[in-house]
């Protein structure tokens, strides 16, 4: 009963972290739907105690909880749903990036082994978890007071009777980086049962770089569209 309190407490939290994650590398609000994201943690953290403990399904657990999440921003904070996709699946592979880092820290400093990554409970898996949020904390933190982020985006809630053209260049490059972070999520847990923390580290950072890649590209053309706009209304002038 106590270890599965622990893991409801520190899920919550977790899921939390993923989320500030997901919201705050896109300078997305966060405050305005603070009870919306309060209640949906709860039940990621339900989920998950279950899915992995409960269950024992825990191979199911991370990319149902990409799901959920991609779920909760359509639904609930109004974003699109390929753009949602998108932006949770950069979100959720950079605080896989970020954890493996610090397994590799606390590896590095014989604090912890690789059977660490196959347990759901236990003191340093526990240390390992919490530094993990308090990171994931100050870096969202860090990049909400410096103004940090990607742009491209607009701000919730987004017009869905708009017209949408998911064959344009942006939209299908949103939709192909989707497609590679939940294939990656999907063997994240495979490969962390299987003892390879490289492989995940690895196959996170490419599925970040992509989304960072294509966020950046996002970024100047909308810069590169708004100067032709303007050169346009000058000439026209």
């Amino acid at each position: 009963m106590y270890h599965s309190i622990i893991y409801i407490v520190l899920g919550i939290f977790d899921a939390f972290a993923m989320l500030l994650m997901i919201l705050k590398l896109f300078m997305l609000p966060v405050y305005e739907y603070r009870n919306k994201i309060l209640i949906f943690v709860f039940i990621v953290a339900i989920f998950s105690y279950f899915m992995r403990v409960v269950f024992e399904m825990a191979a199911f657990d991370l990319p149902i909880q990409y799901v959920l999440f991609v779920i909760f921003l359509r639904v609930f904070v109004k974003i699109k749903l390929h753009i949602a996709s998108f932006i949770a699946g950069a979100g959720i592979s950079a605080y896989a990036t970020l954890q493996v880092c610090l397994y590799y820290i606390f590896d590095w400093t014989n604090v912890v082994d690789v059977g660490i990554l196959r347990e759901n409970s236990g003191m340093y898996l526990y240390m390992l978890q919490i530094t993990a949020i308090v990171v994931a904390y100050l870096l969202t933190y860090l990049l909400f007071r410096q103004s940090k982020g990607f742009t491209f985006i607009l701000v919730p809630p987004h017009d869905f009777f708009a017209s949408e053209n998911y064959l344009s260049r942006r939209n299908v490059v949103l939709i192909f980086s989707s497609i590679i972070s939940l294939i990656t999520i999907s063997i994240t847990i495979l490969l962390l049962y299987s003892g390879k923390p490289l492989n995940i580290l690895l196959a996170s950072i490419v599925s970040l770089a992509i989304s960072a890649y294509f966020s950046n590209w996002s970024d100047k053309d909308d810069i590169r569209k708004a100067i032709t706009a303007y050169r346009n209304r000058n000439k026209n002038g």
